[in-house]
């Protein structure tokens, strides 16, 4: 087999002629200092540490009109607190990232989209040291909606107990790229012929999903999601919680608690369900043997999300 050394031209009539039918519509690099819309151009430094070792963070943002993020500034905030967590200072200012965030969606011509940005610890060399680095990074990528399908809002999704032990608490409460862990609970999932797995911490409390919160609706008609020490801090769960306040009022359910939760916690639940930024408030139909047919709260609590999106604000 030959191996061929490239030239710079031959390599960039490489890149042009891929064929990557992907849904990806417009990206920000500061690396490139602008956006780009071929997909073919939307590339990070091999030697990122994004890339070799996972050193940055991230956040997902799904935009329902070009001119409002849902749950923008929250979003942003988590971004920063993840940020400072592991000692990246933000190359640009707040104000300056959100213009870019609706250059890059103006630019994308989507009027409904996911916002994915991606804060890196920078180009610079292979090791482990993370000082090698020549500054942090922004990638800001806008593509399509992938939306779950209704039928399982209707029946709910399957979801089992990963053979994977939750994150520890201080991994768990960063938002960063390092997602081995998660990517393992989705493979098992897939593996298993189940839409989810949920993890439990080594003292058997329940923490997540791969990407996803769990939420409760327990035997006295509280809704109950664990303690933030064991899980990310969900924008979507937050909301849903604080509108959730409207359904204490309606007598719809008794009230919120944030608690310690098991397995039994789960399996003797009114209702289960996962919540995040692409599934909104997604119902749990069957858990190892254990089944719902009931999502009366769950959806009212995706009405009130899906309502909260339209909202001008």
């Amino acid at each position: 087999m030959e191996i061929k050394k490239l030239k710079l031209t031959e390599a960039l009539e490489k890149v042009q002629n891929l064929n990557r039918s992907v849904p990806y519509r417009a990206m920000y690099s500061s690396w490139f200092g602008g956006i780009v819309t071929d997909p073919q151009l939307m590339l990070v430094p091999i030697d990122d540490h994004l890339v070799h070792r996972g050193d940055g963070v991230f956040e997902a943002m799904k935009f329902l009109r070009p001119q409002k993020v849902y749950l923008m500034q929250q979003h942003l905030e988590r971004l920063q607190q993840s940020a400072e967590r592991l000692g990246i200072l933000f190359p640009l200012s707040v104000s300056d990232l959100k213009k870019i965030i609706y250059e890059t969606i103006k630019a994308s011509e989507l009027t409904t989209g996911l916002v994915r940005l991606f804060l890196s610890r920078g180009p610079g060399g292979f090791s482990t040291n993370p000082y090698e680095s020549i500054g942090a990074q922004l990638y800001l990528v806008v593509t399509e909606l992938q939306s779950i399908s209704e039928k399982k809002y209707e029946t709910g999704v399957s979801m089992g107990k990963s053979m994977w032990t939750a994150k520890t608490p201080w991994h768990a409460q960063i938002k960063s790229c390092n997602y081995l862990h998660n990517v393992m609970m989705k493979k098992e999932a897939i593996d298993r012929k189940i839409d989810f797995t949920v993890s439990y911490d080594d003292q058997g409390y329940l923490t997540e999903g791969s990407t996803e919160n769990i939420v409760i609706l327990d035997a006295d008609q509280n809704l109950v999601h664990p303690k933030m020490e064991r899980i990310l801090k969900g924008t979507t769960m937050v909301r849903a919680f604080e509108l959730a306040e409207k359904l204490v009022s309606q007598g719809k359910i008794r009230g919120t608690l944030v608690k310690d939760l098991t397995e039994k916690d789960l399996t003797q639940a009114r209702e289960v369900m996962l919540m995040g930024t692409t599934l909104d408030v997604l119902p749990v139909g069957q858990y190892e043997g254990q089944h719902w047919t009931s999502f009366t709260v769950s959806k009212a609590l995706r009405e009130m999300i899906l309502d909260d999106q339209k909202s001008p604000i």
